[in-house]
């Protein structure tokens, strides 16, 4: 393959990674228009349900578009788990750390992040939802949603790991309000991205990843219960 060719190879998966995510965006959109009676209903059981209804299609879809990774990649997963997890344990644990001490210096100065009040307040609201979303739908799509595509895109690991990193803090970053230091906080979600791609680049298993972002919003979940009832 001459460099015109990956050139033009290069440009195609980006151009797909964005596609991807803005598909994303536009299914919450879209279904959150067609389902906004259910969503806005006053019985808590029915908007539950109808928001992990949503979440469900969204997983899906997703699931079908990356089946050629997700299929093979949970099998090999399946036999390899603890082979795996004590592998990559100290990924997670070292983004954890730096998420944790950036998170609480950026804190000191401008208070919590919008997103995390925003996930707090819905946990409580919608503690049904929230349990499925967060620890198994979550996980799920934003793994795909923001490794796979850009790890065939670029071959150069620290472009990757960092571009990787920057998309999935800056996806959790897009209910900032007009609070521009908000933005300060793409450091903590972002070095916690690059641990989860630097993990999914030298495992090139995507349920690798999965499985520690879903244990790691278990453990985010578990102390906001801990911490409100103390």
């Amino acid at each position: 393959m001459n460099t015109l060719d990956r050139l033009s190879q290069k440009v195609n998966l980006i151009i797909k990674q964005i596609l991807i995510i803005f598909l994303y965006l536009g299914l919450t959109l879209t279904f959150s228009i067609m389902f906004y009676k259910l969503l806005t209903s006053q019985n808590v059981y029915l908007v539950n349900l109808s928001y992990i209804l949503i979440d469900l299609i969204t997983l899906i879809i997703f699931l079908l578009i990356f089946r050629k990774t997700v299929i093979p990649d949970f099998f090999d997963f399946t036999k390899k788990k603890e082979k795996y997890i004590n592998k990559y344990l100290k990924y997670w644990l070292i983004g954890l750390l730096i998420m944790v001490t950036s998170n609480g210096i950026i804190n000191s100065f401008i208070g919590l992040p919008i997103n995390e009040e925003g996930n707090r307040e819905i946990l409580f609201k919608l503690p049904y939802y929230s349990l499925v979303t967060m620890i198994i739908i979550s996980p799920i799509i934003e793994e795909l949603m923001t490794r796979v595509i850009l790890k065939d895109a670029f071959k150069h690991h620290i472009i990757y790991v960092l571009l990787s990193g920057l998309i999935f803090g800056g996806l959790h970053m897009l209910s900032i309000g007009n609070n521009l230091w908000q933005l300060l906080y793409i450091i903590p979600y972002g070095a916690l991205g690059c641990a989860f791609a630097k993990m999914y680049d030298d495992s090139n298993n995507i349920w690798v990843n999965i499985f520690f972002h879903s244990l790691h919003n278990f453990v985010c979940i578990l102390l906001i219960f801990i911490g409100s009832n103390l």
